[in-house]
């Protein structure tokens, strides 16, 4: 059975998607012709290619480095959130120019929900006239936010987490130190766990759950998470708000007897917590922080949205 020329690799961060194309544009493209079940041979001249990063019939697209004016009149490069317009329309010169090895060629593109509405049209025309020789392999952690046009023209691979003793068992052979201790915060998922400690983003999660598991006056609580966010390789925002999303969730969980789910190793503390708030005001504060997560990416001033976040998220508590 052919593979179909756009494939959509869905589901959550960290258990794989992004390895998973590599992989397969790698063997798409090996020359050594690897039969079925068998990975790209790494010693053709694609392979070479791929290894070096300058193969010609290969593309990835994903949010690039763009400069803006910092201070002073000095220009920083900051990654973009975004895919551009421009990046798909080089795209589709690369789609309508015949291969220089001679095979196939392979096109990433990393997330597809960095596309707007705008650029993923743009990506659709090229879809739409589908090349024997053409792969799109495209990752989506929010697959279901995608245009109902883009996913009617791919076929959809899903991802989930591995069971819990697999995921564990890979973090202690990557040599993840107190990787198993994340793996329910980040949804079992061992690559995203990985990750967030090669970027020193484990150590500032760290220091939030420790406030959030003892919190303090608001304001007090956003001066000192202000710091976590603006530290080069600091944490994103929305990555903070998501913490105290799952803070909240399971405050929740203890305030009703129930078992948290994103830190069982905490149950103690979040029961104490849990027998001091005011129910309806948790709710409230669910849903407003939820409401909050929305403009995460784009606070007007870090400042003034975290001490909103710490406002809100303590209230249940009388703080």
């Amino acid at each position: 059975m052919p593979l179909p020329h756009a494939l959509l690799f869905a589901g959550p961060k960290g258990v794989g998607k992004r390895e998973t194309a590599d992989e397969l544009a790698l063997r798409l493209l090996c020359e050594s012709r690897p039969g079925p079940y068998e990975t790209a041979c790494g010693t053709c001249a694609s392979c070479v290619m791929m290894a070096s990063g300058s193969h010609p019939d290969y593309r990835l697209v994903q949010p690039e480095a763009a400069e803006e004016e910092g201070e002073g009149g000095e220009s920083d490069k900051k990654k973009s959130k975004q895919i551009r317009i421009g990046q798909v329309r080089e795209l589709e010169e690369f789609f309508h120019v015949g291969g220089h090895r001679g095979g196939a060629r392979v096109c990433v593109i990393d997330p597809a929900e960095a596309m707007n509405p705008v650029v993923a049209n743009s990506l659709l025309k090229i879809l739409e006239e589908p090349s024997a020789s053409f792969y799109f392999l495209i990752i989506s952690h929010r697959w279901r936010n995608l245009l109902p046009t883009l996913l009617s023209r791919v076929r959809r691979v899903m991802f989930n987490p591995p069971a819990g003793r697999q995921a564990q068992e890979w973090l202690a052979r990557n040599k993840v130190p107190d990787g198993a201790k994340w793996l329910d915060f980040f949804g079992n998922a061992p690559l995203a766990v990985a990750d967030a400690a090669a970027s020193g983003r484990l150590r500032k999660l760290d220091a939030i759950i420790a406030d959030l598991l003892d919190p303090q006056e608001p304001l007090a609580q956003a001066a000192r998470w202000e710091a976590h966010v603006k530290a080069e390789g600091g944490l994103a925002m929305e990555e903070l708000v998501i913490a105290v999303q799952k803070w909240l969730h399971d405050l929740g969980q203890a305030a009703t007897g129930a078992a948290p789910r994103y830190f069982p190793q905490q149950n103690k503390t979040l029961s104490a917590l849990g027998q001091r708030l005011s129910l309806p005001l948790l709710l409230q504060a669910q849903r407003q922080v939820g409401q909050l997560r929305r403009w995460a990416n784009h606070p007007l001033n870090p400042r003034l949205f975290l001490e909103d976040l710490c406002v809100r998220a303590f209230r249940p508590l009388g703080l």
